[in-house]
């Protein structure tokens, strides 16, 4: 690890938890899972769906993943916005991620309100979260 990413990371990991605390539902816990850094959050969409979903830094990006309920490798990526390792795609990157951790939580609950329309039989919101990262 470099100097400038660990000094990134210092000031990052922070930020993030206080973002986390004002933004994230009060029942989100930070954890640690396989090494990985990260939030476990609960979403209810609008139309009663339950997802467990975990917003982590890869790097990179802060990238989601559905938790619950089990999604990996079952859609279509193209139609569903999940990619085959159960991730989010939530930006127009080919890595799939945000730039902050508050908008992959907006876009995150965008899509989690999109895919139980989805799973209803509807298509998918063409555009479900905006393009730009804040």
């Amino acid at each position: 690890m470099g100097l400038a990413r660990f000094i990134d990371d210092l000031s990052r990991v922070p930020r993030d938890k206080a973002v986390a605390e004002a933004q994230l539902p009060c029942a989100t816990r930070y954890l640690t899972v396989d090494g990985v850094r990260g939030w476990l959050y609960p979403i209810s969409t609008e139309l009663g769906d339950a997802f467990q979903l975990f917003l982590y830094f890869d790097g990179a990006a802060y990238q989601v993943r559905v938790v619950e309920p089990e999604v990996e490798g079952r859609f279509d990526p193209h139609a569903s916005h999940v990619l085959p390792d159960g991730r989010l795609c939530i930006s127009e990157s080919l890595a799939g991620g945000a730039s902050t951790l508050e908008a992959a939580y907006a876009r995150s609950v965008v899509w989690c309100n999109g895919f139980s329309r989805f799973l209803r039989g509807e298509s998918f919101p063409r555009n479900p979260a905006p393009a730009r990262d804040t």
